[in-house]
């Protein structure tokens, strides 16, 4: 049976009918149906008239009639079957020629008209009704194909359950894969070259659906091909954004549902891995084929103007933001399931949701956040975050003038492979990490469990070694160096929206060094939490008292709230916060503590001439700050030198000033000084224009 399809079926007579077929016949046909819908939606791309409409409407039809009737009549093989069906195809086929009617009767007209009071035009409707038909023919199409072939069944389950798995089998998946690929080879030429490359991105994702073969070898290498292309899709968009940073209507929506298919389908990847159910997979299909038929056959719509600056459009920006860490949450998930095993997730401590009210909203919110901890803290989310983020930082090495900011760059990159994601995973685990000052307790208490008598001189030791570090060569070791923020918020695409810290109404309010009452009051809740989560840790360790977080230690827990939740909801919150909110918004208790070590140790800005600074007309070196230092080119006037509480080093000032003139003093300078060892030069004569930055450091955004 590997070359024939056999299937057995009963009607409604009671009666049993054979259909026997080979396989590579059926191969051939629903090939030949694939090249036809191609060359279709190619047609459907050239409509101009009602009368072009019209004949890619009827064929639509004609095409989705007959595989809903051939359908039906596997499931009720009936005399008195085909006729009803027969009747039905006239009749569908009939409304099929409504267009073709109209033009007979009341003349041919262009479809981008708009009927009075309406601001919809015939295209928009023609277009929104080829893409249902489209869908609905493929779908019956694949789910006949998985009848006849035995790969779906006309009994023993409901019929939406056989259209659900019919769906997710490779005679529906395999067939859209080859019609995408055959329309991108027809079309593909009147895309702008970028999204080409997008839409051959999706022809890829969905040929990797580990749900088109039922085979584990299979499903393995799909789960982590379909997370290697989308991971590559994500670099792609966002150094698109960071290219274009004014985008047409057409290109930002496109931009913004491709994101949202994509966390759908990693979304239904999870579910499907845990529990076999792929009905949230097959939707995200049915949405990414949406997408895919909507931007086949109305393309110009990537390129037609207005164009208009992403920069001034936060609910934009934090679509798109939203967009790719649910993309990413749940492909960590899936990783994380193919690596681990469902047993991973089955041993996470949820709380039970009964009891009293408060209790269930209680337990409900603790089991959110170890829900969402359990996957944004494992090594294969903090892997796949490390090499999309990394890419983009990599990219900007090329931008950057100065060698030192080329070196730092470069370690980010290597620091986090080390520090976040190789030692603590395959060097110490997370059993050994807890007796390893720095590394077990890089974030502050409770990184790598409770607080007990015998961690107590490795946090003292942590705390030593990194104030230490901070003072001699400021907070930047911590958060321009070996944190997750130094790689998410110091790429190519982030510089670009650091914009928002002075378009934003709280990113306005953030701007300069001053300290205001807002940010003391978080910092303040902050520290009070994790002092007081690590006095009831300490007690509790022993045995003084008994308290727990429904059996969590509750340092371990603040720890999972603040740099495995609270850190990405800032990340995602960059249009209305500005960009480094963990730093200027005061929620990164341990990040404030080096940034007051910093403030009182060696580190700071220096420039070689404030005269410089005072001839300058752009002041770069304040517009491009990702923490909104404002400030800076005032203190440079008055002092010849740039300190703060919230400066971390990052140092685009040094690479954006068009003079040259500002360079970092830390304990290298210091000790030149003590030697009498030279330091920078003076900065070259002012010129009339600022040298240009390669990377447009300076650009703000414009409004609407």
């Amino acid at each position: 049976m590997s070359q024939k399809a056999l299937i057995s079926f009963r009607g409604r007579t009671g009666q049993y009918g054979e259909m026997i077929m080979d396989l590579p016949v059926l191969w051939l046909i629903a090939g030949a149906m694939a090249v036809f819908t191609a060359w279709l939606l190619k047609k459907g791309s050239t409509m101009k008239t009602l009368t072009d409409a019209g004949v890619v409407l009827f064929l639509f039809v004609m095409m989705a009639s007959m595989f809903v009737s051939a359908v039906v009549y596997l499931y009720v093989p009936t005399f008195v079957t085909i006729f009803e069906l027969v009747a039905l195809n006239m009749i569908s086929m009939s409304l099929g020629l409504i267009p073709i009617l109209t033009v007979l009767i009341r003349g041919d007209r262009q479809l981008d008209e708009t009927r009075k009071g309406s601001t919809v035009s015939g295209r928009s409707i023609v277009i929104a009704t080829v893409i249902v038909l489209a869908i609905l023919s493929e779908v019956f199409m694949g789910w006949t194909f998985a009848i006849i072939s035995g790969a779906a069944s006309v009994s023993g389950q409901g019929v939406f359950s056989a259209l659900v798995d019919s769906m997710s089998t490779y005679w529906f998946i395999f067939t859209m894969a080859s019609e995408m690929a055959v329309t991108l080879y027809l079309v593909g030429r009147n895309f702008p070259s970028s999204f080409r490359w997008l839409v051959a991105i999706q022809t890829a994702i969905m040929v990797l659906s580990p749900t088109a073969i039922a085979n584990t070898t299979w499903s393995n290498f799909t789960v982590a091909g379909n997370s290697a292309v989308m991971i590559v899709a994500i670099i792609f968009i966002f150094e698109y954004i960071f290219k274009n940073r004014a985008l047409t209507d057409g290109a930002s929506k496109y931009l913004i549902r491709l994101l949202g298919a994509y966390g759908l389908m990693m979304a239904g990847l999870f579910v499907w891995m845990l529990y076999g159910d792929v009905l949230l997979f097959v939707l995200s299909i049915v949405a990414e084929m949406t997408i895919y038929f909507g931007i086949v056959l109305d393309e110009k719509k990537l390129v037609a103007p207005p164009l208009v600056t992403w920069q001034s459009r936060p609910f934009w920006v934090l679509a798109l933001l939203g967009g790719v860490f649910v993309a990413e949450y749940f492909m960590g998930g899936v990783l994380d399931d193919l690596a681990l095993g469902n047993s991973y997730f089955a041993m996470l401590p949820f709380a039970s949701l009964t009891g009293p009210a408060l209790t269930v909203v209680g337990a409900a919110f603790y089991d959110f956040i170890i829900a969402v901890a359990s996957i944004t803290a494992s090594f294969w989310f903090l892997l796949m975050m490390g090499i999309e983020m990394g890419t983009l930082v990599i990219f900007k090495i090329k931008y950057a003038r100065e060698m030192e900011t080329k070196v730092r760059l470069l370690l980010v990159v290597v620091a986090y492979a080390l520090y976040s994601l190789y030692v603590p995973t395959y060097v110490l685990g997370m059993s050994g990490m807890s007796s390893v000052p720095w590394v077990g307790w890089s974030m502050g208490l409770g990184t790598a469990g409770a607080v007990a008598p015998s961690v107590i001189l490795v946090i003292l030791a942590t705390y030593l070694i990194s104030g230490g570090l901070s003072f001699f060569f400021g907070s930047r070791q911590v958060c321009s160096l070996f944190c997750t923020a130094a790689l998410m918020y110091q790429g190519t695409a982030y510089d670009a929206m650091s914009s928002f810290n002075r378009t934003s109404k709280v990113g306005r309010h953030l701007l300069t060094s001053r300290v205001t009452n807002a940010y003391r009051a978080v910092i303040s809740l902050v520290w009070i939490s994790l002092l007081g989560s690590a006095v009831l840790s300490y007690l509790n360790s022993v045995g003084t008292i008994s308290f727990s977080l429904f059996g969590t230690d509750v340092s371990y827990f603040f720890f999972a709230f603040y740099f495995s939740f609270l850190w990405y909801l800032v990340w995602i919150m960059i249009p209305f916060i500005g960009t480094y909110g963990c730093v200027t918004t005061g929620v990164c208790g341990w990040g404030s503590f080096n940034q007051i070590v910093s403030r009182f140790g060696i580190f700071r800005l220096k420039v070689k001439d404030s005269n410089a600074c005072i001839s300058c007309k752009t002041k770069d070196c304040a517009k491009v700050c990702p923490v909104g230092l404002t400030d800076m080119p005032g203190a440079f006037i008055d002092k010849g030198e740039f300190r703060s509480f919230k400066c971390i080093g990052v140092g685009d000032c040094v690479s954006a000033c068009p003079y040259e003139n500002v360079f970092f003093f830390d304990a290298r300078n210091w000790v030149r000084t003590k030697l009498n060892r030279p330091l920078p030069p003076l900065a070259k004569p002012v010129r009339t224009e600022p040298l240009e930055s390669p990377i447009d450091f300076g650009a703000l955004a414009k409004t609407e």
